[in-house]
């Protein structure tokens, strides 16, 4: 994973040149602007971020829906008036695990939701609650076994175990393996094809960052 880090402290650096310079022309507009001198229309535009607006709208949604789900839920237990199985899926970036909370009365289950805004679920077979909690961060058995490489269609994919066993998890994009041979150190290709180990939420997103450069068309919703 080193020449990851490396590769990455190098595209951070630029990002912070970019910031650097981003933060020196808004203070050189403050000042003209401090002067009474004009500023123009498409200046202004440049220093918009519309983009930092829709994620905030975006994860306003998301939450907004998380609470409705969640307050469905609690009338439906509360309604039934009878115990439930509880059990907690937590949902992680890499898999998936699941601990058997026990029995509650509804209210018990509304007091455990109430402290846990973020959990959603639904009641299986009448009688048990699977409450699923989302966790950004691999599993325990992901971080013991991830692998990221490449399929047979040169897609970079994770693996369950060394890629030559074939059990994928995701898929993420296809990458332009001519474009890295030239553009990537020396044996960086070879190692993603040998299969390069994900230890932690860190790992992973660094060589999704990597290698998400040399993808064949842009990014977009990864395929499960």
């Amino acid at each position: 994973m080193n020449f990851l880090r490396k590769y990455n402290l190098k595209k951070r650096w630029k990002r912070i040149k970019r910031t650097l310079v981003t933060f020196t022309i808004c203070i050189l507009l403050a000042l003209i602007a401090g002067a009474g001198l004009p500023i123009s229309q498409m200046v202004q535009s440049l220093l918009t971020t519309p983009g930092s607006v829709e994620v905030l709208e975006e994860n306003s949604s998301t939450e907004e829906e998380t609470d409705s789900v969640q307050t469905s839920l609690l009338e439906q237990i509360r309604s039934s008036g009878k115990s439930l199985s509880v059990s907690l899926e937590k949902n992680y970036v890499c898999g998936t695990e699941t601990v058997i909370l026990g029995d509650f009365t509804p209210e018990e289950i509304v007091a455990l939701m109430m402290q846990h805004p973020g959990w959603t679920g639904y009641v299986e077979a009448g009688d048990e609650l699977v409450v699923q909690e989302t966790v950004d961060d691999l599993s325990p058995h992901c971080k013991e076994n991830a692998y990221m490489s490449l399929d047979k269609e040169g897609n970079l994919t994770l693996f369950d175990g060394k890629p030559k066993e074939e059990k994928a998890i995701r898929t993420f994009f296809q990458l332009d393996i001519g474009s890295m041979e030239t553009s990537l150190p020396a044996g960086v290709l070879e190692q993603l094809q040998d299969g390069i180990r994900v230890q932690d939420i860190e790992e992973y997103n660094s060589v999704l960052s990597t290698f998400g450069d040399y993808a064949v068309a842009p990014v977009g919703k990864i395929v499960e």
